[in-house]
């Protein structure tokens, strides 16, 4: 009776040390925890968000090369920010100039020559602005004046 129980004992043990040492795959752990993992991007979006942001980066970094100078912005984000702090004032019927018609001052800026006007309010009434580099940044600056070029060329 002894042996028997010392060898229910032992094959019990070797049964559980053989099932710990199991290893589960990632797909079986999900599967047995009731996980679905999914995408939040699909690898075609990944790719072109890869390709903007790396002709993005090359654009500013050639734009930065020379001295002083401020580097390129991107239309796209340049909408947005227009939208969140010029629309306001600089959209049909708004008390502002316009500056997004075609030959409109808007076709001439510059992201050097948008950074006073909106840090400094140079030539710009108050309120609004001056604007702080925490309110906005150099980049979103030079985004709009890229945003007003695109525009304002049109």
């Amino acid at each position: 009776m002894r042996r028997r129980l010392s060898l229910l004992v032992t094959i019990v043990t070797v049964a559980l040390v053989a099932a710990a040492c199991g290893r589960a795959t990632e797909n079986e752990i999900n599967q047995a925890l009731g996980i679905t993992p999914t995408a939040t991007m699909s690898a075609e979006q990944i790719a072109s968000a890869t390709e903007a942001a790396s002709a993005t980066a090359a654009a500013r970094s050639l734009a930065s090369s020379s001295p002083g100078a401020v580097a390129l912005g991107d239309v796209t984000l340049g909408a947005r920010q227009f939208q969140t702090w010029c629309s306001g004032c600089h959209s049909p019927g708004g008390a502002g100039a316009d500056i997004l018609s075609a030959g409109s001052p808007g076709s001439s800026v510059t992201a050097e020559s948008l950074l006073p006007l909106v840090r400094d309010a140079v030539g710009h009434p108050k309120p609004p602005g001056p604007y702080l580099p925490t309110e906005i940044t150099d980049s979103q600056i030079a985004d709009i004046a890229a945003y007003l070029n695109d525009q304002a060329t049109e």
